[in-house]
């Protein structure tokens, strides 16, 4: 009995490592399509242009966060301690909520159509309620994205 078990037993254990084996293949194989379902997606998107800057990205975030009112006073401060400094023109900035800074950078418009689109109550925000300042606005975010802005 002990060696009809024992070969039973054997037959068990090379089932159950023959079974293991192709679940340890394709343990990942979910976790690697969705990575390059991302990532072909992000290739096809304004975000995946060649042209888009990913290192001064921090920049606009800042920009397109910091709250109008308090840049203004801040400019004045900063124009008397660095203004030999700073070649930069120093922007204001546009006090955009996270959800609208992230379709913001998820989108990158490229007309005032979009910008429109992407910002609710645009015509509302002081900062934002001319269409030069909003061709302004739409200007940094080109810079930054490297693509050009619709006529």
């Amino acid at each position: 009995m002990d060696a009809r078990q024992s070969q039973e037993q054997d037959a068990v254990n090379a089932k159950g490592t023959a079974a293991e084996e192709p679940i340890k293949k394709n343990t990942f194989q979910n976790r690697d399509w969705i990575e390059q379902t991302v990532l072909n997606h992000l290739e096809s998107s304004p975000v995946g242009g060649p042209d888009v800057k990913l290192e001064d990205m921090p920049k606009l975030v800042e920009q397109l966060r910091r709250d109008p009112g308090a840049a203004s006073m801040t400019t004045s401060v900063k124009d008397e301690m660095d203004l030999q400094n700073d070649d930069e023109e120093q922007s204001p900035g546009y006090g955009l909520t996270n959800a609208e800074t992230l379709q913001m950078l998820n989108h990158l418009p490229t007309s005032l159509v979009e910008v429109h689109l992407l910002i609710e109550d645009i015509e509302k925000r002081e900062h934002l309620d001319e269409e030069e300042k909003q061709l302004q606005f739409l200007r940094l975010v080109s810079k930054f994205s490297g693509v050009e802005m619709e006529g």
